[in-house]
């Protein structure tokens, strides 16, 4: 058995398989959290707020000049019916009438402006919703794309995680752990391979004899620079 080897194979497995782990997190994280929906989203409520608001506002002027009609329907026949012949009563009358027409006439003209902010905010409600449709149909596409990748990496994982069964169990309970202490240390890289006598890892040039020790299938070579087991193809 090449120990030297068999951790070669199994850093690889391992690497692969970290490199999966961080992709599925980012994945994870983008699907959990869509900025430009929720940006889009919450611009088609202020403005659904918005219309509420002034509907309302709407709504209590229509009530004010609907009270108002009535007291200048009173107050003209009181003006016009013949029973009210006082010329006080009747100069008070007329003060009243002119007092609700011009009352109506600023109601009328609220009532218009908000009318006409609707029909602005109606606008740009249109235009926001359909904003929010596109966004949420690219997004679609988008988190369709995300989680097909999702689905073939975490096979992919379950399989590696199958090919690392045979590349661990023939290995020293002891040198897996000191591999493992050495994928921590190290970054993710416990075994470096010998490429034209040197480390790969540190650029480290070895002996011939450590080149030959780096060769046999039953020891385990330490570079001696950055400490990690060497194998030599």
């Amino acid at each position: 058995m090449n120990l030297a080897f068999n951790l070669y194979r199994l850093q690889a497995i391992d690497t692969r398989i970290s490199q999966i782990d961080k992709r599925l997190e980012e994945i994870q994280v983008i699907l959990a959290s869509d900025k430009e929906v929720s940006e889009a989203q919450a611009l088609v409520d202020e403005i659904k707020a918005s219309i509420l608001k002034e509907q309302k506002q709407l709504k209590s002027l229509e009530q004010q000049h609907a009270a108002k009609k009535m007291k200048y329907d009173l107050n003209q026949n009181q003006l016009f019916g013949g029973k009210v012949r006082n010329p006080k009563e009747l100069q008070d009358l007329q003060a009243e009438a002119e007092f609700l027409k011009q009352d109506m006439a600023d109601l009328d003209e609220d009532q218009l402006h908000i009318m006409e902010s609707l029909e602005a905010l109606h606008k740009r409600l249109s235009k926001a919703e359909s904003k929010l449709e596109a966004t949420l149909n690219r997004k679609a596409g988008e988190n369709a794309k995300l989680l097909g990748e999702r689905s073939t990496i975490e096979q992919e994982r379950s399989n590696l995680e199958t090919q690392r069964i045979p590349a661990l169990s023939p290995l020293p309970t002891e040198l897996v752990q000191a591999y493992q202490a050495l994928l921590t240390a190290k970054g993710g890289r416990a075994v470096a391979e010998v490429i034209e006598n040197c480390c790969e890892a540190c650029g480290m040039e070895l002996t011939p004899a450590e080149v030959q020790s780096a060769r046999s299938p039953k020891t385990l070579l330490r570079c001696r620079s950055c400490g990690r087991i060497l194998y030599r193809p």
